[in-house]
């Protein structure tokens, strides 16, 4: 997005390197995951709060594979429709689509046609008449939707309109804009379809906000704003373009950098930058079957024979969901029975058979489990929590246990994999899981 012209100037000489080890290591890491996931629908965008980019040509799937071991974004943006899209679109099929699904992106979908009469670019541009422009919006509704079917995106998921930079205080230009705005949301919701918009923030997000301020009835709204105001802030603040009482609590996108080339396990793309809150958003959660983890802030050794009310249930507990201990987790001491089932579960592994829960033993016996699957900022639920878990006793410190890998259990991952020699990605998966899983602190 940027600028429908500095796409085009980029369009020929788009960066878009690629490292065949990191591509290799990405295909390997999959795997496992890949072969026993279930179909899944579309999320475009669902429920998140985390970071997206967008580029111009949809990369291709060893690239998004690549990415999506290793760096921290969960969606993508990717232009569907529309006559003025500046790249070819090789790799965007609905097999794509549905692939993407399956490893866990997320899609924003955008149309990107028409644009304002007073753009300053040479691209197909809509009617100063603000009649015929929001015929022309209903007809570029009609467009989006038709090639979201053919791709696998179904109804109640978001499309966005991209409307590039213009001068809202041209009056006839900024009407027939918002005109043709309220044609897309219209058609869309007729279709089951949500309309999103996509602008600089100067522009017909500044123009929405009038409307909003004004309180203009009979308006078909965007139901998610997408602004593009590169300030470098992943946020959501958009003043003094956008008032925070509007299309707040899970209505916004903020493409906070443009055209810039970053690589992640050895593969560069040219994109643009985004943080999103979106629905629900990404929320805490709890599982049930905490083992009593949740109040633990150090996990310290577990002698036999020792005494500890916390500790002593919570490893019982853990014991006995792996399959190694049997009867009540109650009492505090270690006694023989719980011992034994340690040392089960140290000789399943090749270990030193002590009977003790070493902090070795506790970060293993927290993390284990047959699913490894990548998580990054904005996943949420008990994989989380299991992860959070671990990395408290990995890196002897609490790291907070509230089902969400929000900035805080970033940082906690990027430290672990740092002290364990990983490749410092703010992300969890496979090889993150092993060296986890056999207590490596």
């Amino acid at each position: 997005m940027s600028t429908l012209a500095s796409r085009l100037r980029g369009a020929s000489t788009r960066r878009i390197g690629v490292a065949a080890t990191g591509l290799a290591l990405a295909a390997g890491l999959l795997a496992p995951a890949l072969a026993a996931a279930p179909a899944s629908a579309v999320e475009a965008p669902g429920s998140f709060t985390g970071f997206a980019f967008d580029a111009c040509t949809a990369p291709t799937q060893a690239q998004m594979d690549a990415w999506w071991v290793s760096s921290p974004y969960a969606a993508v943006g990717v232009y569907i429709s529309g006559s003025s899209r500046a790249c070819a679109q090789p790799a965007l099929t609905r097999s794509w689509v549905t692939t993407q699904a399956r490893r866990g992106w997320r899609l924003l979908p955008l149309h990107v046609g028409r644009q304002a009469p007073c753009y300053s670019g040479r691209k197909q541009k809509m009617s100063i008449n603000p009649t015929t422009a929001r015929a022309q919006g209903v007809a570029a509704a009609n467009e989006s939707v038709a090639s979201a079917k053919a791709l696998g995106i179904g109804r109640k998921r978001v499309l966005y309109l991209d409307i590039e930079a213009y001068s809202i205080a041209n009056s006839a230009c900024n009407t027939a804009v918002v005109s043709f705005v309220d044609g897309w949301g219209s058609r869309l919701a007729q279709h089951g379809y949500r309309s999103g918009l996509y602008s600089s923030a100067s522009a017909a997000i500044a123009a929405m906000n009038r409307l909003r301020v004004a309180q203009v009835d009979n308006y078909h709204y965007p139901n998610h704003l997408w602004f593009g105001w590169y300030n470098g802030k992943a946020n959501l603040a958009a003043e003094p373009y956008l008032d925070d009482r509007y299309w707040a609590r899970g209505k916004r996108i903020h493409q906070y950098v443009g055209n810039r080339v970053s690589r992640y396990n050895g593969v560069a793309i040219n994109i643009d930058r985004n943080y999103l809150d979106v629905g629900a958003g990404s929320r805490a959660t709890k599982p049930r079957a905490q083992c009593g983890t949740h109040k633990i802030q150090r996990y310290r050794a577990l002698r036999p024979q020792q005494r500890r009310p916390t500790l002593t249930p919570a490893a019982k507990c853990l014991l006995r969901q792996n399959g190694y201990f049997k009867g009540s987790t109650r009492g505090p001491v270690h006694g023989a029975k719980s011992q034994r089932a340690v040392k089960r579960f140290q000789a399943a592994r090749g270990w030193k058979q002590t009977g003790v829960v070493s902090r070795r033993t506790w970060v293993a016996l927290l993390s284990n489990g047959k699913a490894a699957p990548v998580l990054k900022r904005g996943s949420n639920g008990k994989h989380v929590y299991r992860l959070q878990r671990s990395l408290t006793a990995a890196l002897g410190r609490p790291v907070p246990r509230n089902g969400l890998f929000d900035a805080t259990t970033q940082r906690a991952v990027v430290a672990y994999r740092t002290k364990v020699k990983l490749p410092r990605w703010a992300t969890a998966e496979p090889r993150l899981w092993a060296s986890l899983r056999a207590g490596r602190r």
